[in-house]
């Protein structure tokens, strides 16, 4: 049985648009031939066939009308100038360098942590994404030092470190005479009835 031509028809514009994709400067010509449909067309049918918004249409006419075709080119995206300045980014550094607040606190940074901090320093609020992309782009990785109990005694904590060092190494445990002698006297049950039942099978 034939497929149906909607079908079919789908199929084709589906690869035609992927294909149209592949060609250089596809999106500038797309716009050309937007801007010379609507001299014979209406702008809605033109903007449907285009899939685009009326207002896109009437945009493209007007950049190519005062630009030309370099009106119609992808304008280059500025980079956004950074919130922090150089010496601000390189104390935010030097925080999680030292594990250290700017408080002096000890500190196990996290991005939510380090972007509330940033903020109060120095009234700057940065997304999440953004400290996340700056700190891979400085190659740092965050370190996460084991947590100390505010009560722990330093001093004690190594003291108990070298003793425990000194301590002699265990000695193998040794099985029980009453637990060998039952281990032999299973092993006797054992060959015992190994040889009843062969004998018996002889019989037979």
């Amino acid at each position: 049985m034939a497929r149906p031509k909607g079908e079919y028809m789908a199929e084709l514009a589906k690869r035609a648009l992927a294909d149209l994709e592949t060609i250089k400067g596809h999106k500038v010509a797309i716009k050309l031939k937007a801007v010379a449909a609507v001299a014979k067309r209406p702008a809605e049918l033109v903007a449907e066939v285009m899939g685009v918004a009326t207002q896109t249409i009437w945009r493209w006419v007007a950049d190519y009308k005062t630009g030309g075709i370099a009106g119609l080119c992808p304008k280059p995206k500025k980079p956004k100038p950074s919130k922090l300045s150089a010496e601000q980014k390189a104390k935010v550094l030097s925080w999680l360098d030292e594990a250290k607040a700017p408080d002096g606190e000890d500190v196990l940074w996290t991005l939510s942590h380090l972007r509330h901090e940033i903020a109060e320093e120095f009234g700057v609020t940065l997304g999440i994404n953004t400290i996340w992309v700056w700190l891979r782009k400085e190659g740092w990785k965050l370190k996460v030092p084991r947590p100390k109990h505010h009560l722990a005694d330093p001093a004690a904590q190594e003291e108990f470190k070298k003793k425990r060092r000194s301590w002699p190494s265990p000695a193998p445990a040794r099985r029980s005479s009453s637990s060998t002698r039952a281990a032999s006297a299973s092993s006797r049950r054992s060959a015992g009835a190994g040889r009843k039942r062969e004998s018996a099978r002889r019989r037979s």
